[in-house]
């Protein structure tokens, strides 16, 4: 990738200033090269010009396509597979480019108390941009007569035309058999006349694994949205669509649903004092609970230690164990007791039950699932209405993983089926259609033994709370 500015010395007064200010914003110097270690192999920074009038940075990553499925860093790690992680990875801008962009420009992300954001007169520094990336993953939409195209050209214009980038888009010939309508890669160049060079990268890492329509679980799933720079993006149900495929939860900042209101004005319905939230992720919904009043027991669940530990920092939690990711804070003068513990929402757990009520994120995929077909003559001995057990799943993009979204029968049997809570509330993802998540929770309720109230309009927030009913059927679990 490279980024490139242009000065303005000519001009008079404080107007003026030297290209070579690109280097500085990106707190590089232009006259060396840059060498940073990545989770996915090495990357290099350097400025093949740098004057006055015109200034180049280039990011060159050389990943290595087994890293992301390698052990820690310091650990045993298996001998390579060969052939079974064979990607495009190494070659073309995709997910793992955008972890790249975080790791070698940290001070532009925020990152860490080690790499701060810059300060308020740099970051609001802006200068004229052009960004190319040679070859770039660009998977079409699955709708081609979607408004705009669902080409891979189209979508990188859907993408980056409403932020303020003029867009160049060319689609790049592959020597793969060619996939339905043409080849995933294209070639891409943004200009932009004035941007901050913070932005620029913070939208280009947020946008890279829209476009890439493989499964990147290198990319941090508690925010995949970055600084809620998409807030008023108008292609976000589009975004958190292709997003939520890889189980990635999506902020969008106010963009006028109010979940948290909602579910706490549903578990006051309910009377729910000890609650679970199953995909807490920054602990936001916990944070609103917390100081609501009326509950005595929170526990948040989520499977990435990065949302855990920065859900422990909102909430003013301690660390309780190490090295398993667990946070507390004991009730006390009225507080309720609080606790964080890391977990696939997809997996019974016996840490979650026992609780009034449980509220979690109902599976983007299971939405868009098509209505089952009639049911065939039940086989012998089954009890009617039994919810069907699902078929064991296959990992998606590596062997080594199942993503709840992938599988979301696994997620519904780990809430309705395993830890059975008197309530549910279950909240839709982003850009969620009313009528399909109105389907699903019926669906669900059924085929678990709850009943389910659905607001009476199918407009944001969409929620619906299940309440435990008649005793759960059997033969509802995975096999």
């Amino acid at each position: 990738m490279s980024i490139s500015t242009t000065g303005t010395t000519g001009q008079p007064g404080p107007a003026g200033r030297p290209a070579t200010d690109l280097a500085r914003l990106l707190h590089r110097r232009p006259d060396a090269v840059h060498r940073v270690a990545t989770a996915f192999g090495e990357a290099h920074v350097f400025f093949p010009e740098a004057d006055a009038e015109r200034c180049t940075a280039v990011l060159l990553a050389e990943p290595d396509p087994e890293a992301p499925v390698r052990g820690r860093r310091g650990k045993a790690r298996p001998p390579a597979v060969p052939d079974a992680h064979v990607g495009d990875r190494p070659y073309a801008a995709s997910s793992v480019f955008a972890a790249v962009l975080r790791t070698v420009f940290p001070q532009l992300f925020g990152q860490s108390p080690e790499s701060p954001r810059p300060s308020e007169s740099s970051a609001d520094e802006t200068l004229p941009l052009e960004i190319e990336l040679p070859v770039v993953r660009a998977d079409r939409e699955p709708e081609p007569a979607a408004p705009g195209g669902g080409d891979g050209v189209a979508l990188a214009r859907r993408l980056f035309e409403p932020l303020g980038w003029r867009v160049e888009a060319a689609e790049l010939p592959s020597d793969a058999a060619p996939a339905a309508g043409g080849s995933p890669y294209l070639r891409l160049r943004l200009a932009a006349p004035a941007v901050r060079p913070a932005e620029a990268l913070r939208q280009v890492a947020a946008l890279l694994p829209v476009l890439d329509g493989a499964a990147h679980h290198w990319v941090p799933p508690e925010r995949a949205d970055v600084d809620g720079l998409l807030a008023v993006h108008p292609e976000r149900a589009l975004i958190a669509r292709r997003l939520a495929r890889h189980g990635h939860a999506v902020s969008w900042g106010d963009d006028g649903r109010d979940d948290g209101a909602a579910v706490r004005a549903a578990l006051g319905a309910v009377g729910a004092s000890r609650v679970v939230h199953l995909g807490c992720g920054h602990g936001e919904l916990l944070a609103g609970l917390l100081g609501g009043g009326g509950f005595t027991e929170l526990l948040g669940v989520d499977v990435s230690p990065a949302a855990l530990a920065a859900a422990a920092r909102r909430l003013e939690l301690e660390r309780t164990a190490d090295p398993a990711p667990e946070w507390e804070l004991r009730g006390g003068a009225g507080r309720p007791r609080v606790r964080l513990v890391q977990g696939a929402p997809v997996y019974a757990d016996a840490r979650r039950t026992g609780f009034d009520a449980m509220v979690f994120e109902a599976p983007a995929e299971a939405l868009t699932e098509p209505e089952p077909e009639p049911e065939s003559e039940p086989e012998p001995g089954s009890e009617p209405g039994s919810a069907p057990a699902p078929e064991p799943p296959t990992a998606t993009g590596t062997a080594d993983r199942v993503t709840p979204a992938a599988h979301p029968a696994y997620l519904e049997h780990a809430v309705f089926g395993a830890a059975r809570p008197p309530a549910v509330v279950a909240t839709a993802p982003p850009g969620a259609d009313g009528t399909a998540f109105a389907a699903w929770a019926r669906r669900t309720a059924a085929g678990y033994g709850y009943a389910v109230t659905l607001p009476p309009a199918p407009r944001p927030p969409l929620l619906a709370l299940f309440e435990r009913g008649t005793p759960a059927p059997e033969g509802g679990g995975p096999r």
